[in-house]
C-alpha cells in the first residue's frame, strides 16, 4: 500500500465512526420513547405537531397522517425547528428511530420542552398494523 491509499483508508474509518456516533450512539430518555399505540394516541391530542425527519423521497412514499417533513440531519433542520413554538408538543419519527432520536435530542438542546419519538420508527409502526398515507 502506498501513502495515499493509507490516507483514504483512514478518512473512510473516520467517516464511518462519525456516522456511527451521529446515528447509532444517540440515546433517548425512556419517557420520551413512545410505542406505536402511545404515539398514535398522543398524535390525536390538541396542538400536537408530528414531524417526519426522513428525506423528502422517503416522506413522499408514505407518512403518518398529519406529519410534516423536516429532514434530519438536513442542513435546514435546525433553522426550521428554531422557528417553532418551544412549548408545543412534538412527535418525531423516521424509518428505524435513529434519526428521530438525534432530532429529539437536538430539539431538547434547543429548549423544546415536550418532544417524543416513535420507538423504532415507521418499521415498528407498520409491524403493529398501522397505516401510512401519501
Amino acid at each position: 500500500m502506498n501513502g495515499s491509499t493509507i490516507i483514504v483508508i483512514i478518512i473512510a474509518i473516520v467517516g464511518i465512526l462519525a456516522i456511527w456516533k451521529l446515528f447509532l450512539s444517540v440515546k433517548v430518555p425512556a419517557e420520551a420513547q413512545l410505542s406505536p399505540e402511545e404515539f398514535e394516541k398522543k398524535s390525536k391530542e390538541r396542538g400536537v405537531v408530528i414531524i417526519d425527519v426522513r428525506t423528502a423521497a422517503e416522506f413522499s412514499s408514505g407518512k403518518i397522517k398529519g406529519a410534516k417533513n423536516i429532514s434530519y440531519p438536513g442542513g435546514g433542520f435546525k433553522s426550521s425547528v428554531d422557528k417553532m413554538d418551544r412549548n408545543s408538543t412534538y412527535l418525531v419519527y423516521c424509518l428505524s428511530g435513529s434519526r428521530s432520536a438525534g432530532a429529539l435530542n437536538q430539539m431538547k438542546t434547543m429548549g423544546f420542552n415536550s418532544v417524543y419519538h416513535l420507538n423504532h420508527g415507521i418499521n415498528n409502526w407498520r409491524s403493529f398494523g398501522k397505516s401510512l398515507v401519501r
